[in-house]
């Protein structure tokens, strides 16, 4: 059975996996940087340095957000359920399974697809504040909510 807990680690797995790749390719690129060599053609050198720079800068942010992500999900109680749907609800409907948490799209483990959606996203807005029973209208197309945890 898929747990918030469970769901939680795939999420923080997901996160750390994404961020040491992107720390890596931070120290890569500025090895890369740091390691060029100054020759007669200044100019291509110049613009070599300028290129790693960028993707560093890049990669930074990409950091950050990544960090955020992870700091923004370990502060979900998954012992707290709630009878309408907010941040770190794990909701089925008859169109999926989705969590509420940060946008990570579809998402797979051993117990199937989920949906790692924001509040922010248009079906993530639509849901937000709806109780078991109740439907939301995306697309033309109904979406039931079935139940949550």
């Amino acid at each position: 059975m898929r747990t918030k807990a469970v769901i939680l680690q795939v999420l923080q797995k997901k996160l750390q996996s994404s961020l040491e790749e992107a720390e890596r390719d931070y120290l890569l690129a500025k090895e890369s940087r740091d390691s060029d060599t100054k020759s007669s053609a200044g100019d291509k050198f110049e613009t070599g340095r300028e290129m790693m720079q960028r993707e560093m800068d890049k990669l930074s942010a990409s950091i950050d957000l990544l960090k955020s992500q992870l700091n923004k999900i370990a502060s979900i109680d998954v012992s707290k359920s709630s009878a309408q749907v907010g941040f770190g609800t794990y909701l089925i409907t008859d169109a999926g399974h989705y969590f509420m948490s940060i946008g990570l799209g579809k998402i797979s483990d051993e117990f199937g697809d989920f949906f790692a959606i924001s509040s922010d996203s248009p079906i993530g807005a639509l849901l937000m504040g709806k109780q078991i029973g109740e439907s939301i209208e995306l697309n033309k197309r109904k979406i039931n909510l079935i139940s949550m945890l």
